[in-house]
C-alpha cells in the first residue's frame, strides 16, 4: 500500500446504531470505504440512509460501536483538532457579530490573528458585514460566515452537511460555486453530503452514491474531462449541461441513485 493511500480517510468495518427502550435502528453496518486525501468527495443518497451520521462519526460528535476510522494513518481521536464540520444550519452565536463569530475558530498566535481573519473575511466576501449580527444576514451570508469560521480553524478535513440546502436555486448555484472555489484553494480534504446531483457533479472530484440504511456505497463516479480541460465548476452548471459528456455523467448518477433505491425498497 502506498503512502497516499495510507493517508486517505479510511473506514474499516465501522458499525453504528441508535437504540432506545423500544427500537433499534442500524445506521451503519460493517462499513468499509476509502475517501481520497486532498480531494472533494460528495455523498449522495436517500434521506435517512446514514449520510449525516457518517459525518458526525468522522467529526467525533457521535461514537461508532465497532470498527476503525483513520485519517492520515492516525485514529480520529488523534485527528479531531484537524476536522471541521459545517452543518445545514449555520449555528452562529446570535450575540456575536460576523467578525466575532469567525474569530471563535481562530487558533493562530495573536500576532497572526487579525491578518488571518481579515484575509478569510475578504476571501468569502464579508468585508461589508463584519459588524452585522446573524439576524441581519441572509441565508447565503450566514453560510459564508459558517464556512469562514470553519476555514479559520485551518482544518485538514472539512465536512459539509447540506451547506446550501436552505438557499433558493439561483443563490445556491452562485454561492456554492464561489465558496467551493475558496475551499479548494485551501487544499483540504472535503466531504460534502448533498441531495443535489447537479451540485455534486459540478463541484466534486468523486461522487459516492449510497443506498438505504445501513449505509453502503452502491457505486462511485469520477467526472469526465471537459473539452477544454477546465473544471466543470469553472464552466458553470448552465454551460456544463450543454455538454454531452456532462449530461451523460449526470444521467448515470441519477439512474444509479434511482435503481439503488428501487432495488432496496
Amino acid at each position: 500500500m502506498n503512502t497516499d493511500s495510507i493517508d486517505d480517510l479510511i473506514f474499516e468495518n465501522v458499525c453504528f446504531s441508535y437504540k432506545d427502550k423500544f427500537n433499534k435502528k442500524e445506521i451503519i453496518r460493517n462499513f468499509s470505504c476509502k475517501i481520497k486525501k486532498g480531494k472533494f468527495t460528495s455523498i449522495i443518497g436517500p434521506s435517512g440512509s446514514g449520510k449525516t451520521s457518517l459525518l458526525k462519526l468522522i467529526s467525533g460528535i457521535i461514537k461508532y460501536k465497532k470498527g476503525v476510522i483513520k485519517f492520515e494513518n492516525e485514529t480520529l481521536k488523534q485527528k479531531l483538532r484537524d476536522i471541521s464540520l459545517v452543518q445545514q444550519s449555520a449555528s452562529l452565536m446570535p450575540w456575536l457579530n460576523v467578525y466575532q463569530n469567525i474569530e471563535l475558530g481562530n487558533i493562530n498566535k495573536k500576532s497572526e490573528k487579525s491578518h488571518k481573519i481579515n484575509k478569510i473575511i475578504k476571501d468569502v466576501g464579508l468585508q461589508e458585514y463584519i459588524k452585522f449580527f446573524p439576524y441581519q444576514l441572509s441565508g447565503g451570508l450566514l453560510q459564508r460566515v459558517a464556512i469562514a469560521r470553519a476555514l479559520i480553524f485551518q482544518p485538514k478535513l472539512l465536512l459539509l452537511d447540506e451547506p446550501f440546502a436552505a438557499l433558493d436555486n439561483l443563490s445556491r448555484e452562485t454561492i456554492s460555486t464561489e465558496l467551493i472555489s475558496i475551499i479548494k484553494k485551501e487544499a483540504v480534504t472535503v466531504i460534502m453530503v448533498t441531495h443535489s446531483i447537479e451540485e455534486a457533479a459540478l463541484l466534486s472530484d468523486e461522487i459516492l452514491v449510497t443506498g438505504l440504511a445501513p449505509i453502503n456505497v452502491v457505486k462511485s463516479f469520477i467526472p469526465p474531462i471537459s473539452k477544454n480541460c477546465e473544471s466543470w465548476q469553472k464552466i458553470g452548471l448552465r454551460k456544463s449541461l450543454e455538454d454531452r459528456s456532462f449530461h451523460k455523467y449526470l444521467k448515470s448518477i441519477r439512474d444509479t441513485s434511482y435503481q439503488a433505491l428501487q432495488k432496496e425498497i
